[in-house]
């Protein structure tokens, strides 16, 4: 049988690196999954081992020692629509509270279990082992600094890395040798290290079918890359001098009694006053607060934009397929030029022109210059037709000054919606830290034909007046190519490079394709007609890189 390659097998979605592609691999190879995780250090959502589980239906629960963190993954889990999935606790983990941890967790068996607090992990791992926890799959941060020998930090409830280690922040956690030494006698097979050097697997023996552990290949050893670049210094160098310095403590695991140094350290806290014992802390344990289904669902504003022959073609469609099918409390501006489609409660007519004046000196500075139209000689190159697509970065402007919504959101004029949409989905689209969610694609610009706004923040506005600026300045005949969405990328670099903005994927863990839109959640709702598919009417069989299981595309035409 083929071998199976966990370094070739990473892949990131919302993982620090690979993780998410090795624990994948892993759970599918698993004699009875159960898709259930438990995550210690999952932040607030964005970035750890468990959203790409709870996107995939797993359920589980996480604890981070961060109120905010938590708060925030809780609010995201609310709007993606996690609620029966996801349970949160706030708090440190450490020796003295793993008992609690598993009494909120209520099972000793979880798919998988994720372990990252930078800190007196060693201890709090021996402490869910000896107390009979057996995850299947274990993913635990490991310290490769830390060499060979099987050692660990000392034990400090109050761990805190840079206080000691102010220069590097490498003093913590544990060796790879030493969660072996840990681990392995428990029935667990070490399956390696994942390739930037940051977490080790372990999967449980009686949980696969033996041949399956024979497959599996690995690498079993790294030093983290983030640091090894961060320092410009070699692994081997950054381990040298960690090891060196005189001032900190390594504890040899093989000697180490951890009840004793638990209890040791325990025994020099000073105990609180009697009255001031109960509220002093909130462990970890105390409660697992569920997702807050309270939280008031954002308020949603489409824009579009399009003239007289465009309304004919498709704004007509489009417009009466968001009347239709649009959620109850969504409006759409129509940016209308030299046409007039009919108003109604939920569809609000501006006109383009005399919203938008920037976009008239635009078109009247250009208007003898075939070029800024994408014309040179016989040749028509629409992604430098910069007068084309000014059209929808303005209206985006103008609809942001006077929508009162919390999310607008662009909307290509050729987009048809097929079948109820509840607000539900728009909810889930992009979590709460998002700034602006959009579809990028690995090939080529970004598909920016539907594009979400939170328009009440500041800097999103900031953003949306850059992009036009782009045009308004001429700048944008400095790109490369003069459409919106090459300005929205450069945009993009700019905005997460000086963390001004966040930016969401709309289509997170979908595979890369030329026709995102139906290929990602939009498209159980919604599909983009775009180029030659107008003509049809429906996008072709061959655009789905997906299977969809709504009625809609079930007869989709060939192309």
């Amino acid at each position: 049988m083929s071998k199976i390659n966990l370094e070739s097998a990473e892949f990131r979605v919302n993982s620090q690196n690979g993780e998410d592609g090795i624990l994948e691999v892993l759970s599918s190879h698993l004699k009875k999954p159960e898709k259930t995780f438990l995550e210690i250090g999952c932040s607030d959502g964005r970035e750890n081992n468990s959203t790409y589980l709870l996107k995939k239906g797993w359920s589980g629960l996480g604890i981070d020692m961060d109120d905010d963190k938590i708060a925030q993954f809780a609010k995201m889990g609310n709007e993606m629509g996690w609620s029966k999935q996801l349970r949160l606790a706030a708090g440190a983990v450490s020796y003295s509270t793993v008992e609690k941890v598993m009494g909120i967790f209520g099972s000793a068996e979880p798919d998988i279990f994720s372990l990252d607090i930078d800190s007196i992990d060693y201890y709090v791992m021996h402490k869910f082992l000896e107390d009979g926890f057996r995850p299947k799959i274990i993913c635990a941060e490991f310290n490769p600094f830390l060499g060979d020998d099987p050692i660990t930090v000392e034990y400090n409830e109050a761990f805190r890395r840079y206080e000691f280690d102010p220069q590097r922040g490498l003093y913590f956690g544990v060796s790879l040798n030493a969660y072996r030494h840990l681990v392995e006698p428990y029935g667990y097979k070490f399956v390696g290290v994942n390739k930037d050097g940051c977490n080790v697997f372990f999967v449980r023996e009686d949980a696969y079918e033996a041949e399956t552990l024979d497959r599996f290949e690995f690498l079993d050893f790294a030093y983290t890359t983030v640091f090894v670049n961060k320092y410009k210094m070699s692994g081997e160098a950054l381990r040298d001098e960690l090891l060196a310095r005189p001032n900190l403590k390594f504890v040899d695991v093989r000697t180490l009694d951890v009840e004793a140094a638990a209890k040791a350290y325990i025994a020099t806290k000073p105990k609180p006053a009697p009255e001031a014992a109960a509220p002093a802390k909130r462990p970890a344990a105390a409660a697992a607060p569920l997702v807050d289904e309270s939280l008031e669902a954002p308020v949603y504003h489409g824009v579009t934009t399009f003239h007289a022959e465009g309304f004919e073609k498709h704004g007509k469609e489009f417009i009466e397929s968001f009347e239709r099918h649009w959620p109850e409390g969504t409006k759409l501006w129509v940016m209308a030029e030299n046409c007039q489609p009919p108003q109604t409660d939920k569809v609000q007519i501006r006109d383009l022109l005399d919203s938008c004046p920037a976009l008239v000196e635009f078109k009247q500075r250009h208007a003898s210059n075939p070029g800024a139209r994408g014309r040179f000689g016989r040749i028509y190159d629409y992604q430098l037709d910069s007068v084309r697509w000014s059209h929808k970065v303005y209206a985006v402007e103008a609809a942001a000054e006077f929508s009162d919504a919390d999310i607008l959101i662009y909307v290509d004029a050729d987009i048809v919606c097929f079948q109820d949409m509840p607000l539900s989905f728009l909810n889930g689209l992009m979590p709460s830290w998002a700034d602006i969610g959009y579809m990028p694609r690995k090939k080529m610009y970004s598909e920016c034909s539907f594009v979400l706004y939170r328009i009440k923040r500041p800097e999103v506005r900031n953003f949306i007046r850059e992009h036009s600026s782009y045009y308004t300045t001429d700048k944008i005949f400095t790109l490369p190519r003069w459409t919106d969405c090459h300005i929205f990328d450069r945009l993009v670099q700019e905005y997460t490079r000086d963390r001004r903005l966040k930016f969401y994927n709309l289509n997170e863990g979908i595979p890369d394709s030329m026709h995102p839109f139906i290929n990602g959640p939009l498209g159980g709702y919604m599909d983009h007609l775009k180029g030659a598919r107008k003509d049809g009417g429906q996008s072709y069989a061959s655009d789905l890189i997906v299977q969809r299981d709504e009625a809609y595309w079930a007869n989709s035409r060939q192309k």
